[in-house]
């Protein structure tokens, strides 16, 4: 079954298909529209993430770039647009870049003797550092000794800090959020480790049966379950990418053993449509329609 996500405002939409669990999501979605629940947002908390990891990338390499060029004749690539360092493939080749920046060697004397001021300033600065048998280091090192160590390890820490925060879920959720209701399908719905792009998460109080088994309550003998009997209005949202993770053999030998269903702490609903293709575009309609503080509606095919 297919289902969007449409920003209000903006119209922006984005195209997922199930594969769990559709009749719970028609089910949440037909309730909603009932009700008057069905517009989500998620408290601009992309916006409020987001813009400072892209202040941090540019930062980083416009401060690191203030040397680098001196030292090796290279530097790193920067955007005049903070957006297109949503790009995956611009992270992807900057790592690569930082990665082998590392096996540059920077030639003291080299430096000290240029005719250009700046490198000779630098040059010198460096041989006042080292002893006359040192002459060739690398550059972390020159790096370190000049004080550009940190923007230069934060060129590569952004990248992930960046990449990492779309694959985390996001929370959108309703002004009714904790207007909780029973949930019709608690005997037959599906849950599992999967990664997908839209769940329903657990954000409510109690422990699901893996729970209980992970953390040694084998026996069951604490009655603090919560195995999705009810539901909130609120849903969670990636960009990860998805993957199918299946439950060890050990917690399925003590499901049977108990004659209790195999539940974690998601019911997977689905996955966004084309996510690699249009991986750049949906971070950046997250990022503006969160900054707007546009509200979100599912919309079912």
């Amino acid at each position: 079954m297919k289902f969007k996500l449409v920003f209000d405002k903006s119209g922006d939409e984005i195209l997922l298909e199930t594969k769990y669990n559709s009749d719970l999501l028609e089910f949440f979605v037909n309730k909603a529209n009932q009700l008057g629940n069905n517009l989500f947002t998620d408290d601009s908390v992309v916006n409020n993430e987001v813009t400072p990891l892209l202040n941090d990338i540019n930062s980083s390499l416009s401060k690191t770039n203030e040397i680098f060029y001196t030292l090796t004749k290279t530097s790193f690539r920067q955007n005049d647009n903070l957006l297109d360092y949503l790009d995956q493939e611009f992270l992807n080749q900057q790592h690569e870049d930082w990665v082998f920046s590392q096996q540059n060697d920077v030639d003291i004397d080299c430096l000290r003797f240029s005719k250009n001021s700046n490198e000779a300033r630098i040059g010198t600065k460096l041989h006042d550092m080292y002893p006359d048998d040192i002459r060739v280091i690398k550059v972390a090192e020159a790096l370190i000794k000049l004080g550009y160590i940190f923007p230069y390890e934060e060129v590569n820490l952004t990248v992930h800090r960046l990449e990492k925060f779309f694959t985390k879920n996001i929370e959108f959720k309703s002004n009714s959020k904790w207007e909780v209701f029973e949930n019709p399908y608690v005997d037959n719905f599906i849950s599992n480790n999967d990664i997908v792009n839209f769940k329903f998460g657990y954000t409510y109080v109690g422990r699901q049966y893996y729970d209980k088994w992970h953390y040694f309550d084998t026996e069951l003998k604490h009655k603090d379950h919560y195995n999705y009997e009810t539901l909130e209005w609120a849903f969670q949202f990636n960009l990860d990418r998805p993957q199918t993770i299946a439950y060890s053999p050990e917690f399925l030998n003590w499901c049977n053993q108990k004659n209790v269903k195999p539940i974690t702490t998601q019911i997977p609903i689905g996955n966004v449509v084309d996510l690699e293709k249009n991986l750049q575009k949906y971070r950046t309609m997250l990022y503006n329609n969160s900054r707007n503080s546009n509200h979100l509606s599912i919309v079912i095919n």
